[in-house]
């Protein structure tokens, strides 16, 4: 029987979109059927208050005069006197004032690297494997400076954090933790002056051998990031200043959920999100659930997070970053350019967050509580910091892109031919655009 053709007495068939892309980016399900709360591209978007797709505000440089090199980590310094110093760093200096003239700070210090780790601690701000023969570093103000170590070996890599009133740094083997007396980064061993110490991590995997990737606290204790183990180290009951270490021991591991990066985990939603090697994980809902490596953040853009994340040479240039004022998390991915980006006022039925896609040159992020601001850098933007504001990246458009997924109109339709022959909609602006449709046939 051959199919019907198209001819004047056939009827029009409605498609009304609603609340297109409520749910969000889904790449994983983009070669079928999908419902039209997903989108299979929705690039340079974030959610309104309503829960709308909307376009994302641009990047706008807030530096008068900058400094030489891109700025791979932006750093907010706490004061006990109640200020905040906004400070960044390059693979070559490390500066301050770049929301006005830049001032290179590092001293004498040799920077080779920008991806540097900076805590604040006690009044001053502590920078992991800058110093002489990779010891932290301290400044309260002019320049950085070798931390004086008065006892005990301080911790040579870059990797480390400030909790519980000590320093935790790591030793470049990888396996080696160390901690510093209470609110002293000069003692790093028990003595009459000092209690602090030191743990063999090679003791400690669950299963074989790993590498300290990162070192974290939440909830009370003391997370420790091998590259496939996560492990949560406590004391049972907390000490009044914090955890007592020399009651620690292991309470939990997660094997199979580790980080690839210090740099890419980030406080957020009331938990602490990790991007793991296959993706971004919640760690509260993995302490709860043990729940495997498909139940994740971002299972809806899995692939693209581990193809993006497997693209960048160097894991420490990703960046996984909250911004509160906006609920929105951004993992970033400079090395291919690629930004995404997770709404965090609710989670969806299955746990992850509805996510989006950015096309932007960002390098890093950071959101300064201080100036209650959110601010980049753009890797084509030498020695500046911008805010994450106004309607461009540096002078460059930003589009709105969005596709929905392919469209089925029923099983009763199928002996038809079909095409659009009319397409309505209503776009809210604040300013003239030119909006684009395009329709794909099957």
């Amino acid at each position: 029987m051959p199919t019907p053709q198209y001819d004047q007495s056939a009827q029009l068939i409605p498609l009304s979109f609603s609340n297109p892309a409520f749910k969000g980016l889904n790449t994983e399900m983009g070669g079928g059927i999908v419902p039209q709360e997903w989108a299979t591209k929705l690039e340079n978007v974030v959610y309104d208050d309503s829960g709308r797709p909307a376009v994302r505000k641009g990047w706008t440089s807030a530096t008068t005069t900058p400094g030489s090199g891109i700025i791979k980590r932006i750093f907010e310094y706490y004061k006990a006197d109640g200020t905040s110093e906004i400070i960044g760093s390059t693979d070559a200096n490390i500066y301050n004032g770049l929301t006005g003239t830049a001032a290179a700070i590092e001293g004498t210090l040799t920077i080779t690297d920008g991806n540097i780790k900076f805590v604040n601690f006690n009044d001053k701000v502590i920078a992991f494997g800058i110093g002489t023969a990779g010891i932290p570093a301290v400044r309260t103000s002019g320049n950085f400076a070798d931390i004086t170590v008065n006892s005990g070996t301080a911790p040579t890599s870059g990797i480390g954090t400030a909790a519980f009133g000590r320093l935790w740094g790591v030793d470049t083997d990888g396996k080696t933790l160390r901690y510093s007396s209470l609110l002293d980064e000069t003692r790093w061993t028990t003595d009459g002056n000092g209690d602090g110490g030191v743990i063999d991590f090679s003791k400690v995997w669950p299963a074989g051998q790993d590498e300290i990737v990162a070192v974290e606290e939440f909830g009370g204790d003391l997370i420790v990031f091998g590259k496939n183990t996560t492990v949560i180290i406590s004391d049972g009951q907390g000490a009044s200043l914090g955890i007592d270490p020399t009651a620690l021991y292991v309470a939990d591991t997660i094997p199979g959920v580790g980080a690839v990066s210090q740099f890419a985990i980030t406080r957020a939603a009331g938990d602490l999100w990790v991007l793991s090697p296959f993706g971004v994980v919640g760690l509260k809902r993995e302490l709860v659930q043990k729940s495997t490596p498909h139940q994740n953040i971002s299972k809806n853009i899995q692939s693209g997070i581990v193809g993006a994340t497997d693209a960048v040479a160097n894991k420490d240039d990703i960046t996984l970053v909250y911004n509160p004022h906006d609920s929105l998390v951004l993992c970033i991915f400079p090395d291919v350019e690629s930004v995404y980006c997770f709404d965090t006022r609710s989670p969806l039925e299955d746990g992850s967050y509805r996510a989006t896609s950015w096309n932007t040159t960002l390098q890093t992020a950071e959101y300064v509580r201080g100036a209650e601001n959110f601010y980049g850098s753009l890797t084509g933007t030498v020695g500046e910091i911008m805010t994450y504001s106004g309607n461009s990246d540096g002078g460059l458009d930003i589009f709105f892109d969005y596709e929905s997924g392919w469209l089925d109109l029923g099983s009763e339709m199928n002996l038809y031919l079909k095409f659009v022959k009319r397409m309505t909609s209503f776009t809210f602006v604040t300013q003239n655009v030119d909006v684009t449709h395009k329709v794909l046939y099957d």
